[in-house]
């Protein structure tokens, strides 16, 4: 079997355990919810590539995988978890809801949840609103380097950080008149410190990869580079 098909691990050392996470949500359970998305990986992947296919990590672009990966944060922990669920309205926000906190457990926009974002990078992270909340980072490592491509290794989760965030964690880039670029909001170096400090996984073998300045700005690339806002 090619290498970079092969079914990514997690390193055992890498949950805590004892990780403060709100509304029940519980370390084992992330655990559960990422062995899923390893899963999803390995049989779509092995699918594609015995039918001549390239792997959906070259197929798709890097916003578009980000965006997989987002989702499927989402559904592995609404799946596995017994406490929280996905946002069952369209486009609703936060990703993830306390089961039964809301009529139908969906909402357009709540104070109770937790917005869920995938990023391949260590900082950088953005998405659209400056508000306070729970947020949830899947730092990914994926190889879009290694030649020939059948020596590329699996995509693997370094990461995965969860932390209550306020307003004055996020630094807000609006849109100048006759721009049209999407206006942003980028968790601050406070919001950072405070998802690194309370890590629900971190791979023992992990290397900060921090995102490239763009010579147009002075942030990390923005969301429709990396994925879609969640």
């Amino acid at each position: 079997m090619p290498h970079f098909i092969e079914r990514a691990t997690l390193h055992p050392k890498g949950f805590n355990e004892g990780v403060a996470l709100p509304y029940g949500l519980r370390a084992s359970e992330i655990k559960a919810a990422i062995d899923d998305i390893y899963d999803f990986l390995y049989n779509v992947n092995r699918f594609l590539v015995e039918r001549g296919w390239d792997r959906l990590e070259e197929t798709l672009s890097a916003a578009t995988f980000s965006g997989v990966m987002s989702e499927l944060v989402v559904e592995g922990a609404s799946k596995r978890s017994a406490t929280i669920i996905k946002n069952q309205s369209h486009n609703g926000r936060p990703d993830l809801v306390p089961r039964g906190y809301y009529p139908e457990d969906g909402c357009l926009r709540g104070a109770e949840g937790i917005e869920v974002k995938a990023s391949r990078w260590s900082n950088g992270w953005q998405g659209h609103n400056v508000e306070d909340g729970w947020i949830l980072i899947c730092q990914y490592f994926i190889d879009r380097d290694a030649q020939p491509v059948a020596n590329r290794v699996p995509t693997r989760i370094d990461r995965v950080l969860c932390a209550q965030l306020e307003e004055s964690d996020w630094s807000f880039s609006g849109r100048k008149e006759g721009s049209r670029r999407t206006p942003t909001a980028a968790i601050k170096r406070s919001g950072v410190m405070k998802l690194e400090a309370n890590a629900i996984y971190l791979d023992p073998t992990y290397v900060p990869r921090p995102a490239a300045k763009r010579k147009t700005a002075p942030v990390a690339p923005t969301e429709t580079e990396e994925g879609s806002p969640s």
